[in-house]
């Protein structure tokens, strides 16, 4: 439609143009050429921005319009309201409930991880029980942090570090944590007769080892090593010994040794850890070179 216009607008100023040049002398003809050009040129700029000025205006009066209806229109009053029936039972809080959920899952959790400790501890030490040092937060455990706990009847061990590492795997460092004390007095009432020994408890060897047996092994071959020897031995009782000018000498005592049972097992997993085993007698020969 505007093309339609400028293109019959333009016809005109044409033909007003060869009229003026025609019937006007030369310099009253250019000025009124001049002047009626610039007439077109206003009349064709006015058709063009007609539209999009108008449709501005109808916007702006629209608006206008909006905002008188929304401050005339009235709130609601408060009898209009209708009223709440009272049914004598509390409101329900979401939020609440998801916080005593939370709170529920948490403990469920710690228990969990309450279960595995024992089952670490009790691979080594049969009768082991222990009690959290303040319970822990399951979000400090689940970042890694050391938790402590202390534990009874673990050999002279009171109590534990406990840590879990990014895989889930749950690592004990037992200590002993006690005060000075004086020496026990003997006592001079009648010792009561020994029962009967029960009947020793299974020992999982790769936790008796990587909690007792490690650390004990590599302070001791590390001594011995510096000192030119190259393999000890290990009773059934636990005692590691070594020949020393032809005579045993104790070096240590390992707690809650296996019983020779156990030892073509335990043999495997000093060979997974770049040590050698081997059965002689009564005795489990270990060497390093």
């Amino acid at each position: 439609m505007q093309k339609t216009i400028f293109t019959k607008s333009l016809r005109i100023l044409i033909t007003s143009l060869l009229l003026l040049a025609v019937f006007f002398q030369k310099e009253r003809s250019q000025l009124l050429m001049a002047v009626v050009f610039l007439i077109w040129l206003f009349v064709i700029i006015a058709t063009f921005l007609w539209k999009p000025i108008r449709n501005l205006i109808n916007h702006l009066k629209s608006l206008a319009v909006r905002g008188r209806n929304t401050n005339t229109r009235q709130p609601m009053p408060p009898a209009c309201e209708p009223e709440r029936k009272n049914t004598g039972n509390p409101v329900a809080n979401p939020m609440l409930h998801q916080e005593e959920l939370q709170e529920h899952q948490d403990e469920m959790m710690l228990r969990h991880i309450a279960l595995r400790i024992t089952d670490k501890l009790k691979s080594a030490y049969p009768h082991a029980t222990w009690q959290w040092q303040g319970k822990p937060l399951l979000q400090n455990i689940l970042q890694g942090s050391t938790v402590r706990i202390s534990v009874e009847d673990m050999a002279e061990f009171t109590h534990a570090d406990i840590t879990f590492d990014r895989f889930g795997r749950i690592h004990v460092e037992p200590m002993i944590i006690g005060c000075f004390a004086a020496p026990p007095v003997p006592d001079d009432t009648e010792a009561v007769p020994a029962e009967a020994e029960p009947e020793p408890p299974v020992v999982d060897v790769n936790v008796w080892y990587e909690l007792i047996g490690q650390k004990a092994l590599e302070n001791i071959i590390t001594e011995l090593n510096a000192n030119g020897y190259t393999k000890l031995s290990i009773k059934e009782n636990g005692d590691i010994v070594i020949n020393r000018q032809k005579k045993e000498s104790v070096q240590a005592t390992l707690d809650a040794f296996p019983g020779k049972p156990y030892w073509e097992e335990l043999i495997t997993v000093l060979e997974e850890n770049e040590l050698k085993g081997k059965i002689t007698g009564s005795c489990l020969q270990v060497s390093w070179i």
